[in-house]
């Protein structure tokens, strides 16, 4: 008999080298490191911009962009606030005092498709159904504010239906239908990835980008995803379905 109650990893740096070791799901992993001054420096040489995570954050917390404005100029913004340091030794003295002791984790910066003029990303919500098999339960994007660094619903994001947002981004009917097979398909891999680690997994909020270029990524795992947030769409179909799952195993908000 299955145990009641979801499995939680909060750490990003496990369920991060969980992905990247599924032979599937690997290109879909933006590099991602743990923060050292070592790792800081190839990564702002690699990429024009770094996202600068705590390794437990939750709810789009703590999270700063970094970008490399030249060889030895870069500007770190968090929440609304951008401060600009001149050398990489500032840098990351900055980073350390934002990190407080606490671990954080860089990540390649994906640059996100626009809907409207706003940065959106994508959750796919998928729980175990009562047969024991992974369903998917909610499809959403979380449309983020101009000024924010995060997409996220507590940090300001709103809440939208896949469909409009994605024409409004410029795709026709077929190619949005085709994102949302390729989602649900990213789903159902990473359900099956974590499976291998614990069978105790019970809902998973996959945060998926999709860049300028057309390219899916998928930005990190949730193992507590926060459904009462689908009670701000005006359809509240997803909302009734993901608990109609959730209390299966014991979830109940």
């Amino acid at each position: 008999m299955r145990r009641r109650g979801s499995m939680s990893v909060k750490s990003k740096w496990t369920k991060t080298k969980w992905l990247r070791a599924d032979r599937a799901l690997r290109r879909f992993i933006p590099e991602t490191k743990r923060f050292t001054r070592s790792s800081l420096k190839k990564m702002t040489v690699r990429y024009k911009t770094v996202y600068f995570k705590p390794t437990d954050g939750t709810g789009g917390s703590g999270i700063a962009r970094i970008l490399r404005v030249s060889s030895r100029k870069y500007s770190v913004k968090k929440d609304t606030r951008t401060f600009r340091v001149s050398s990489f030794g500032s840098l990351y003295g900055r980073l350390t005092r934002i990190a407080r002791g606490r671990g954080y984790l860089l990540q390649k910066g994906i640059k996100l498709q626009t809907s409207g003029g706003r940065p959106f990303d994508v959750r796919m919500t998928m729980q175990r159904a009562g047969s024991g098999k992974w369903a998917h339960s909610a499809l959403f994007v979380k449309l983020g504010l101009r000024n924010k660094v995060v997409t996220n619903f507590h940090q300001g994001g709103k809440l939208a239906f896949i469909e409009p947002t994605l024409r409004r981004s410029g795709y026709g009917a077929a190619r949005v239908s085709g994102y949302k097979r390729q989602i649900r398909k990213l789903g159902r891999q990473t359900a099956r990835c974590f499976d291998r680690h614990s069978v105790r997994f019970n809902e998973l909020g996959l945060d998926v980008a999709l860049d300028r270029q057309g390219r899916l990524w998928i930005l990190e795992v949730n193992t507590r995803p926060n459904l009462s947030a689908l009670k701000h769409l005006p359809d509240k179909s997803m909302y009734r379905t993901a608990m109609r799952y959730s209390k299966r195993y014991g979830r109940t908000k």
